[in-house]
């Protein structure tokens, strides 16, 4: 009963070289190995697709194909996170907006309450799910992750009729952009390349995106960017979330989903949901647990960004 703003696009991975293609060839074969709609398609159907696009991207990046995955959609995020706050509410959950916590206590090993700027509220069980807040939360009852912190930023432009049907990526050009129903491209990149717990925006990324944005698209050098934003990504080594208990009784940890944590939201809400009511590990997320990194059995989930970050 929420509108998603949910929207098939069909989504190209584009590819500038021929070791590029070779990635997309095995990507695609290990995508149809898991029954997901994925194939390579050379310029012409990226031609066909989004005919405005100069093929040679201003000389320096010819695309010579790219991988097609003709199920690839948009959504917004906003509506989405609406919806689950509206069924968590219809359910019974309480939301308590613009409430910080300020501490987490823990006696004897075991939580046994939150602080918040609201007041006190005892309870024994407390899941960390606040992307590029977790290392302050984490810091609260004493454990210590590997997650560090990057500002990932984006930006969109004026509003225009539509003509952008597709969703682009490019790991060469650091560059993703697809068209809003309202008729802006929304366009990011790869993280910023230095480690800071902040949401301010720089000049540098508008410069250097547009630049590559022009490269396929030079007839937009008169169209206006209205806005840009930051956000924080958590980032964990090998790229993989993490997710499950921890050395404190009670606290679970779901964090560390970097850049992409957006498309995993429906089945890591069913996973942690059945974690914490079971007090152990559901068998999708035990790779994911804190204790991989004192192990050294790390997951390499790179692969998981189109972009290369």
């Amino acid at each position: 009963d929420l509108n998603l703003f949910f929207s098939t696009r069909g989504h190209f991975t584009l590819a500038h070289t021929d070791s590029a293609m070779r990635t997309m060839r095995w990507r695609a074969e290990v995508n149809k190995h898991y029954g997901i709609a994925s194939e390579v398609v050379g310029p012409e159907d990226v031609k066909r697709a989004t005919p405005q696009m100069d093929l040679s991207c201003g000389g320096h990046a010819p695309i010579q194909g790219a991988l097609y995955h003709a199920p690839g959609a948009v959504a917004r995020h906003d509506a989405v996170a609406w919806g689950y706050g509206r069924g968590a509410d219809m359910r019974g959950a309480e939301i308590h907006q613009q409430t910080a916590v300020t501490g987490i206590e823990v006696k004897g090993g075991k939580v046994v309450g939150v602080h918040t700027t609201r007041g006190f509220i005892a309870t024994s069980k407390v899941i960390c799910a606040v992307a590029g807040f977790t290392p302050r939360i984490t810091d609260m009852v004493g454990i210590k992750t590997p997650i560090y912190i990057h500002p990932l930023q984006a930006m969109v432009s004026e509003p225009m009729k539509p003509w952008l049907d597709s969703i682009l990526v490019s790991g060469s050009l650091h560059i993703y952009v697809s068209q809003s129903s309202r008729g802006e491209l929304v366009m990011g990149a790869s993280l910023d390349p230095y480690e800071v717990q902040s949401t301010r925006s720089t000049l540098d990324f508008p410069e250097g995106l547009s630049a590559h944005l022009l490269d396929m698209f030079p007839f937009l050098s008169h169209v206006k960017v209205v806005r840009q934003w930051a956000g924080m990504a958590d980032m964990t080594p090998d790229f993989a979330p993490i997710m499950g208990m921890t050395p404190v009784e009670g606290f679970y940890l779901d964090s560390g989903w970097g850049t992409w944590g957006f498309k995993a939201t429906p089945v890591c809400g069913k996973t942690m949901a059945w974690t914490v009511a079971n007090d152990k590990p559901h068998e999708l997320i035990t790779g994911f647990s804190l204790d991989r990194f004192r192990n050294y059995a790390l997951t390499g989930e790179k692969g998981a960004a189109s972009v290369g970050h």
